[in-house]
């Protein structure tokens, strides 16, 4: 710890950005258990499926709901809109604002599946420079502590060994943020981008189930 708390102010940044990534990363974790729901997107779809069939607009828009999460919010906003459409439009125009109203939906729900991913992927990238500023400081200091001659030498070996220590233990610092924000960043990004697989997957069901209701109805 001694050998820590020498090692300069920039090892007190690294441990701040750490704080930093470890609240965003439960934050995101938090949130996108969440957005995973509480139903399996296949029984959801199943279910909504059956409801169109019968022209139950309201018990779709349950049945999505009822997913708690992002792929029943983006199924519930395509049902709402398909409702005050049925039977107003030919097919190729209804499947168009349908496709667009899926669109909007994904756009907003892929804002609030990305919120603090940015700045996990920069912390990976500046604890890095963080750190290896820290070490040219300390190989600085190293270096002054190499040029002292005569009676200061016992002193300047003491600077020497004390400006490897702040070089090494900034480089440690930094490449261990960088190495936990790179991680997270990355386990994140691969759970939004399945989600957003989901999201995609039941958007172009329901919009078939959709089409497929209103040909049945004509």
């Amino acid at each position: 710890m001694e050998v820590i708390y020498k090692a300069g102010p920039l090892v007190a940044v690294l441990f701040f950005v750490s704080i930093l990534t470890i609240a965003f990363a439960i934050e995101r974790f938090w949130a996108l258990n969440i957005a995973r729901g509480k139903v399996a997107p296949a029984a959801t779809m199943a279910a909504v499926k059956s409801r169109l069939a019968q022209r139950d607009f309201p018990g779709a828009i349950a049945a999505a709901e009822n997913q708690l999460g992002s792929v029943g919010r983006i199924l519930a906003a395509g049902i709402r809109r398909y409702a005050t459409l049925a039977g107003k439009l030919p097919e190729r125009t209804l499947r168009a604002e349908l496709d667009l109203s899926f669109q909007e939906a994904n756009v907003m729900e892929g804002a609030l599946l990305e919120r603090n991913i940015i700045p996990l992927a920069t912390v990976g990238s500046i604890a890095n420079l963080i750190g290896l500023l820290g070490t040219v400081l300390g190989m600085i200091q190293s270096f002054a502590a190499i040029s002292a001659t005569g009676s200061a030498e016992k002193i300047a070996a003491s600077r020497l060994a004390s400006g490897i220590a702040t070089a090494l233990v900034n480089a440690a610092g930094g490449l261990i943020v960088a190495i936990m924000a790179v991680i997270f960043y990355n386990f994140f990004l691969s759970r939004i981008d399945r989600l957003n697989f989901d999201i995609e997957e039941a958007s172009d069901q329901l919009l078939e189930a959709c089409v497929s209701a209103e040909r049945k109805k004509g």
